[in-house]
C-alpha cells in the first residue's frame, strides 16, 4: 500500500494533519536561509532597465550554454558533431544555430540530459505532464525551485500577496476521495495558508458548499485553473448567488485565461483576476503587471518567439538556472501573440510584451453523476512511455482516450493509465483506449487535450454567454 492509498483512508482530520505536515516539508525545502538571499536578489530586479537585464541574461545564458558543452552528454555529442563551441552562442540571438529540443527527444534521451555533476547538484524530482498529455520525469535543481518560486512570489507581490496571505486553492491533485458523496469537499494546509478545494467533485449539488466554505473562511485570495474557477464562477452567476465577502484578488495559472472566463471570474468574485505563464521545466516565464499586460520574464529564462502565421509565434525556452538538467531551445507547445514592440508598458517594468498565451485549454470531462472534471493532466504525470494523449467524449457515460505511445509502452503502462484515470473520473464512467499513431492538431500546432461534442463540456461556453 503506497502513501497515496493510506491517505485515502485516513479520517478526514487526520487528511487535514497529512496536508499540513506534507505542506511544512515544501516550506522547509523551499523557503531556507538561501532562498531569502535569492527572494532579495530577484525582487532588487523588479525594475531594471531593458539594458541591465540583457546584460545579465548574456552572462546567464553563457554560463548555462558552457555547462551544458562541457557536462551534459546529449549537448557535449551535439556540440562536437556539428564542430559548434560554446563560445560560439554569447547572446540569445545565437541560439539560432542550435535545433529546437521536443519533448520526444528529451523522453527518449533522459539520462544523456542529466549533468554528469548531477551528484554534486541538490536537487528533486519533477513530474510533469505538459500540453501534449506525455510525461516527464527530470531531476530540478533545488536552486532552480527557489528561483523559480522567487520570480512568481515577486509577480504575487505586485498585487499585495504574501507567504503569509490564506488563500482558496483550486487545483488537480486528488486530494478527495472518489468515494467521499458529502462535505467538506477541500482540506487545509494550514502552515502554507491554503484551503484546498477538490477538483473532482464539482458539480451543481455540490458547489453551494463551495461557496458556503469561501463564505466561512473568507479567503483574500483565490487561485486556480481557469477552468475550475470558470465553472465555479459561471454557476454564481447562473442562480445568482453572491460570496458574503470581496476577496483582494483572484490569480490563475496552468492553463490559458479565456476572456470569457476572466469576464466571468471578476464578475462572480469582484475582484481583479490576474495571471502568470510559468512551467516545471523551467525554461519560460511571464507574469502580468498591475497594468494587466504581460511581461516576459527576461531576468529568468531565455525566451524565443519563433513566427508561425501574422501575430503567432512559437514560445521557446532556455532555462538559465536548472543545472542539473538543462533544457536549451525547448518548445513548450504553447503559442503567444506579441504586443507591438514600440509600445512601452505604463507601469515602468522592463521584459517583451505578450497580448495573449496559447497554452493548454481543454474542454471539461462530464461524468454520469453531473460532475465536470477539468484540468485532467494529473492522470498523465508517470506517464513517461506515452508520446502524446488526448481525451475524447461523446456521451456521458463514456471516455476515449486517444493515446500515441512511445517505444517502451507496455501493458504496465496502460493498467496505470486506467488506474489514474479511474481515481479521478470514478467507477460510473466507461473508459477506452484507443490507439493511434499520431494526433489532430490546430492550425498553429497545438494539441487540444480535452475535446468534448457534449454542448455542456464545452469551455467556450461555460462561464460565458450562457449565464
Amino acid at each position: 500500500m503506497n502513501a497515496e492509498q493510506i491517505y485515502a483512508k485516513m479520517p478526514i482530520p487526520v487528511q487535514n494533519t497529512f496536508c499540513s505536515l506534507y505542506g511544512y516539508r515544501l516550506i522547509k525545502r523551499r523557503y531556507n536561509s538561501a532562498y531569502s538571499v535569492l527572494e532579495k536578489e530577484v525582487f532588487s530586479r523588479e525594475y531594471w532597465t531593458s539594458e541591465a537585464l540583457q546584460e545579465l541574461s548574456r552572462k546567464r545564458l553563457q554560463a548555462i550554454i558552457r555547462h551544458a558543452a562541457e557536462n551534459v552528454p546529449y549537448y557535449r555529442q551535439l556540440f562536437d558533431d556539428s564542430g559548434l563551441q560554446h563560445e560560439d552562442i554569447r547572446e540569445p540571438k545565437d541560439l539560432s544555430i542550435l535545433p529546437i529540443l521536443d519533448k520526444n527527444t528529451v523522453q527518449n534521451h533522459l539520462a544523456d540530459f542529466r549533468s554528469t555533476t548531477l551528484t554534486q547538484i541538490p536537487h528533486n524530482i519533477v513530474h510533469t505532464s505538459g500540453t501534449t498529455g506525455a510525461g516527464l520525469i527530470f531531476p530540478f535543481s533545488m536552486a532552480a525551485e527557489q528561483e523559480q518560486w522567487a520570480v512568481w512570489w515577486r509577480y504575487r507581490a505586485r498585487f499585495g500577496i504574501d507567504k503569509q496571505t490564506w488563500y482558496a486553492h483550486f487545483y488537480g491533485k486528488s486530494i478527495v476521495t472518489q468515494e467521499q458523496t458529502k462535505p467538506p469537499f477541500w482540506r487545509e494546509n494550514r502552515p502554507g495558508h491554503q484551503i484546498l478545494f477538490s477538483a473532482y467533485h464539482m458539480s451543481d449539488s455540490h458547489l453551494p458548499n463551495y461557496i458556503e466554505e469561501l463564505n466561512r473562511k473568507q479567503p483574500p485570495w483565490i487561485q486556480g485553473y481557469p477552468s475550475l474557477l470558470a465553472l465555479l464562477a459561471g454557476f454564481m452567476l447562473e442562480k445568482n448567488v453572491h460570496l458574503d465577502y470581496q476577496p483582494r484578488i483572484v490569480t490563475i495559472g496552468a492553463e490559458s485565461l479565456l476572456p470569457h472566463q476572466k469576464a466571468a471570474i471578476e464578475n462572480a468574485f469582484g475582484a481583479a483576476c490576474r495571471q502568470h505563464y510559468g512551467m516545471a521545466e523551467g525554461v519560460a516565464n511571464i507574469s502580468e503587471c498591475p497594468e494587466g499586460n504581460l511581461h516576459v520574464d527576461e531576468d529568468y529564462a531565455c525566451v524565443e518567439f519563433l513566427p508561425i502565421d501574422g501575430n503567432a509565434y512559437r514560445i521557446i525556452g532556455t532555462t538559465y538556472t536548472n543545472y542539473a538538467f538543462p533544457l536549451i531551445r525547448y518548445d513548450t507547445g504553447d503559442v503567444a501573440e506579441l504586443v507591438d514592440e514600440k509600445y512601452t508598458c505604463a507601469c515602468g517594468r522592463a521584459g517583451r510584451l505578450v497580448k495573449t498565451i496559447d497554452g493548454r485549454i481543454e474542454d471539461y470531462v462530464i461524468t454520469p453523476d453531473g460532475r465536470r472534471i477539468g484540468r485532467t493532466d494529473h492522470i498523465f504525470k508517470d506517464m513517461v512511455n506515452i508520446k502524446e494523449c488526448q481525451i475524447f467524449q461523446d456521451r456521458t457515460d463514456k471516455v476515449v482516450f486517444r493515446i500515441v505511445r512511445g517505444a517502451n509502452y507496455t501493458e504496465a503502462d496502460e493498467r496505470l493509465l486506467l488506474l489514474e484515470a479511474r481515481k479521478r473520473l470514478g467507477d460510473m464512467i466507461r473508459i477506452e483506449l484507443a490507439y493511434q499513431t499520431n494526433l489532430e492538431r490546430t492550425k498553429t500546432g497545438k494539441l487540444r487535450f480535452v475535446i468534448s461534442r457534449l454542448p455542456q463540456s464545452r469551455i467556450d461556453s461555460v462561464g460565458g454567454g450562457l449565464y
